[in-house]
């Protein structure tokens, strides 16, 4: 019973959580504008943030709280050893092994899969941002971006690579991240995987590690876990976990890590927040181990890139910048926010099942750090802290967002997390099965195990296309499938239709503005926006809508497209004046339904 009290007292902590979860509410900001689902249902963006901080943390202290009480002796116990990892030459060998099948996969993709429509409102975000970027030779004054300079401007870099930009080479790019991503994730596995104590059977655990954790990133699925824009928290990632497991004196790495600070926010904005926070945990943590070289040299490379760019950025620039971040900082959940299912209720499945994953990761983080049976060292458990409290924080996107696809987007750390504890505790009790050991005995010959770990490794990764290996062979063409294709052939007829007629009306004009959700009109025309707003979600009454008006009133559009199919996610009362504005400069031009151009009077 004793042992069972821990377990016991998280259970009715995760009761109390569901119970109480309604009850945490804070009252509504009525001067609030901003129009969304948190306006229309009077909530405010904060209830969602403390109770799944609540749910997750209250059950988990309660473990902790019963968990110490019967093993006093580890309060007075130093629970961790300090010792630095070792490289061990089996992991080595399967770390390239597992780097060189991730390549040869993306090699062998069949990007004849990945023409089809485009998605004109989220991809068209990326397409018209690099459009604005090289047309108006400005960067926040010119454009107001919806994930950041860098990120929506990704495609910068294939169009300095390619000397073109396309759809096809957009998609090409988000798919040579995932390449990276499986790459930096095969490099976190084996940092962590190293930096255990020297158990056997370390090569085994981190084989079965890593292979679980390769499931959570994938080329061909729309919707993974470690999406495209993940790969900036895995590079810092890797080069925290280097700083923490080596014990080599790198102060570029660290010079580097700072640096993470400027780099981040410039990619994207959420990403960026969310790794500065991580940024002041990891110095507290050099702080707290008297570890004041790591620190000084991490804070010095976010004080000089922070300078540098302020010195050298325009002035005009930077002042924009900072607008944009603080303006995307407090819109977005009002205007994106859709209200958390309270955990346990009808059709509540996917999100409770997130949370109560992320309260057992806490668990068995919490067994880990004062397992009795072992002490592991203090860089491995600061590692796994460290990537629980990303998961934490990352997880926020998605009690705000709290949809599907958003849950899924942020459910990568976390479940990286169990697969972990999951592998390790396997190998523990492999330990004690004598069959399983005398198995395990084949594998201590190193050729014979790299041999098997590689066919399983092919196994792996083309279990379910072996026809696409054909693709290697053939990479510059199966490259060109997709890089050298038009634009319309990611378009339907009814949107060529439409672009044929709508680059006739706009021939002479320098812009064009669209007035929809549609964000990829201005690209497809090959003509920037009239203002920096092309997500229009973006011109909101008392925060950006007067400037909009004056950006449009000084470039004088003849035309604008006031209506598309794609209308659902700007809710035209957030700019009541600028939709006034529009009805009374132009008139009704053309309805080439479901988009309506509108002309000046």
């Amino acid at each position: 019973m004793n042992k069972a009290l821990p377990w016991i007292a998280l259970a009715l902590g995760i009761v109390f959580g569901t119970i109480i979860w309604n009850y945490i509410s804070f009252p509504y900001d009525n001067a609030n504008t901003i129009i969304g689902e948190y306006s229309l249902k009077k909530i405010n963006p904060n209830n969602d943030t403390i109770r799944g901080i609540f749910f997750i943390f209250f059950p988990i202290s309660l473990y902790v709280f019963f968990y110490l009480r019967q093993n006093k002796e580890l309060l007075t116990k130093k629970i961790f050893n300090d010792k630095k990892s070792y490289q061990n030459e089996n992991i080595t060998h399967l770390t390239l092994i597992l780097i060189f099948f991730s390549i040869l996969e993306f090699y062998s993709l069949d990007y004849n899969y990945f023409v089809n429509t485009l998605d004109t409102h989220h991809e068209g975000t990326f397409l018209t941002a690099q459009l604005n970027v090289i047309s108006k030779n400005s960067f926040y004054s010119g454009t107001f971006f919806d994930y950041g300079f860098l990120g929506n401007s990704i495609g910068l870099l294939s169009n300095y690579l390619f000397d073109n930009y396309s759809i096809g080479i957009q998609r090409y790019t988000f798919k040579f991240l995932i390449l990276i991503n499986k790459i930096f994730l095969i490099l976190i596995c084996r940092q962590l995987i190293n930096c255990l104590d020297d158990s056997n059977k370390k090569e085994i655990l981190f084989l079965i590690f890593t292979l679980s954790s390769m499931t959570l990133v994938s080329f061909y699925e729309p919707i993974t876990p470690f999406h495209s824009r993940i790969f900036l928290f895995l590079i810092f990632t890797f080069l925290i976990f280097n700083i923490i497991c080596s014990e080599r004196n790198n102060l570029f790495v660290r010079l580097l890590v700072g640096s993470f600070s400027l780099f981040s926010v410039l990619f994207y904005w959420d990403i960026g927040t969310y790794i500065n926070v991580l940024l002041i945990i990891i110095l507290i943590y050099f702080i707290f181990l008297k570890k004041f070289k790591d620190f000084n040299q991490i804070s010095i490379g976010i004080v000089v890139t922070w300078l540098m760019f302020f010195i050298l950025f325009p002035k005009n620039e930077f002042k924009e910048l900072i607008n944009q971040y603080f303006f995307i900082l407090n819109i977005s959940d009002y205007l994106l926010g859709i209200e958390y299912p309270e955990p346990f209720s009808y059709k509540s499945t996917r999100y409770t099942k997130a949370l109560l994953i992320l309260v057992f990761a806490g668990v068995f983080l919490v067994n880990y750090i004062f397992s009795k049976k072992k002490n592991e060292s203090l860089q491995s458990k600061f590692l796994l802290f460290f990537l629980f409290v990303s998961s934490i924080i990352f997880f926020k996107s998605g009690l705000m967002r709290s949809d599907t696809p958003h849950i899924k987007y942020t459910s990568g750390i976390y479940t990286l997390l169990i697969f972990f504890f999951i592998s390790y505790h396997l190998i523990k009790i492999t330990n004690k099965i004598k069959i399983l050991n005398k198995f395990f005995i084949f594998f201590e010959n190193r050729k014979f195990f790299l041999i098997i770990s590689s066919l399983i490794c092919f196994l792996f990764f083309f279990k379910n296309n072996f026809s696409n290996l054909q693709n290697i062979l053939n990479s510059e063409k199966n490259f060109h499938k997709i890089t050298k294709l038009s634009d319309d052939e990611f378009l339907d007829n009814n949107y060529i239709n439409f672009l044929d007629t709508f680059r006739d009306l706009i021939k002479d004009e320098k812009c064009v503005q669209q007035f929809t959700d549609d964000n990829a009109i201005p690209y497809l025309v090959n003509k920037p926006t009239c203002t920096k707003y092309f997500v229009n979600a973006h011109i909101i009454q008392s925060w950006t809508e007067d400037n909009f008006m004056k950006e449009l009133d000084d470039a004088k559009p003849n035309f604008i497209v006031y209506s598309s199919n794609i209308n659902w996610f700007k809710d035209r009362k957030n700019a009541p004046n600028a939709d006034k504005y529009i009805l009374d400069n132009y008139y009704l031009f053309k309805d080439l339904s479901p988009w309506i151009i509108y002309k000046k009077k």
